[in-house]
């Protein structure tokens, strides 16, 4: 579950950290899981280095964003107070963080003059957002909250919490329904799939494996069986429970229930392969830029990535309906379908990987009565490649 960021903007002396606080103690006592970060504690933890320019405040804008996002990958509610008066910066934020929440403070500068609480307005030569320093307002926060104090800071938190979260669209989440069907005892089958036999032979005995959507783990355990050391991760609870119920105490195989696609604390490990069967066309193509980029930093060099997915020339491909580029929700569910020639020219412009194997057909993946038309890679991480 990922957490939400409330980032809370506006001018010095909008009441930023009042209302952050306020809404820090009401939200802590049903969410544990929150914390609260002040633009001017950060400042000091940043370090005193960090200038002032437009660029340094931009920068260290883009310190607070990412560290946002890290926090509620992990599921962490994150409070965050501060002025980043970027448009690029919150821009990234509502592309990169899925349940984001903009809250603009919107105070006139009469009043800010007037408060001058820290005694920045009246300070010769101080530089100040909005008077001196330009400010780029936002376009599109959330909520635009009028704080010229005749509200009071109750009445605000409890408008915040009452805001309904509008989730990152470039995020595709399906676990309501992989739940579902792995709850089904009808959809295990029985042996590894003919894709992990066939990348065994690139595989040798004590390498670490991640298995990426490792779903009812038939082909994690092949490879445990033949002597990998194993980490399946999935965003399905019950796909991992199950696993973790039924090969609870295997030696070096480890279930994980969470996001492959962004989580930086499972690409923190180094891996010597990264296997994705049938994960790609359950996630959108933004989602497998980043999930990319994280597996180029956690693979080992000469780390291989193994991968299978539908392409356009799939059986069902364009059945149901169409919700972006190759992508339709059929079925009940989401799919996308790779396009062979985009997918190698991104995987060639991470700049270290060279291409082993790159096929596209079908007879390889046969499940029951479907004949899947299927992209089958095989990639090595090259050192020679800079």
């Amino acid at each position: 579950m990922k957490g939400y960021v409330y980032w809370i903007t506006g001018l010095s002396g909008a009441g930023k950290t009042t209302v952050g606080n306020a809404l820090y103690y009401q939200l802590k006592e049903t969410k544990p899981n929150t914390i609260i970060l002040d633009g001017d504690v950060l400042k000091k933890l940043v370090g005193p280095h960090v200038g002032y320019s437009r660029e340094e405040r931009k920068e260290r804008a883009k310190v607070y964003s990412n560290m946002c996002q890290m926090l509620s990958e992990q599921g962490i509610n994150v409070i965050i107070c501060t002025i980043s008066m970027f448009d690029e910066v919150r821009r990234w934020n509502r592309e990169n963080i899925i349940n984001y929440i903009e809250i603009y403070l919107d105070v006139s500068l009469d009043i800010l003059i007037k408060r001058n609480k820290k005694g920045l307005y009246h300070g010769k030569g101080n530089q100040v957002a909005g008077l001196n320093v330009e400010a780029e307002f936002p376009k599109n926060p959330d909520l635009v909250i009028c704080n010229s104090g005749d509200t009071d800071v109750g009445s605000i938190t409890e408008q915040i919490l009452a805001y309904p979260c509008r989730r990152n669209r470039n995020y595709i989440d399906d676990t309501v329904y992989w739940d579902s069907y792995y709850t089904r005892t009808d959809n295990a089958p029985d042996k590894a799939s003919s894709f992990a036999q066939y990348t065994l032979k690139y595989t040798r005995p004590g390498q670490k494996l991640i298995d990426l959507g490792c779903g009812n783990g038939r082909d994690s355990i092949y490879f445990l069986k033949n002597g990998l050391a194993v980490t399946g991760v999935d965003m399905s609870m019950t796909a991992v429970k199950n696993l973790r119920e039924e090969y609870k105490g295997i030696k070096n195989a480890r279930f994980i229930c969470g996001d492959f696609i962004t989580s930086r604390a499972l690409y923190q490990e180094q891996f010597d392969i990264c296997y994705s069967r049938f994960t790609l066309h359950a996630i959108s193509s933004k989602q497998e830029d980043e999930m990319l980029k994280n597996i180029k930093d956690a693979l080992n060099i000469g780390g291989y990535l193994f991968v299978e997915a539908r392409t356009v020339h799939d059986e069902i491909y364009g059945r149901g309906d169409m919700c972006g580029k190759n992508e339709f929700i059929y079925d009940n569910h989401y799919r996308r379908f790779i396009d062979l020639d985009e997918f190698k020219n991104k995987l060639l412009s991470l700049g270290c990987f060279e291409i082993v194997e790159l096929t596209e057909s079908n007879g390889v993946a046969r499940y029951k009565d479907s004949n899947p038309t299927v992209m089958r890679c095989i990639a090595r991480k090259n050192k020679e490649i800079i």
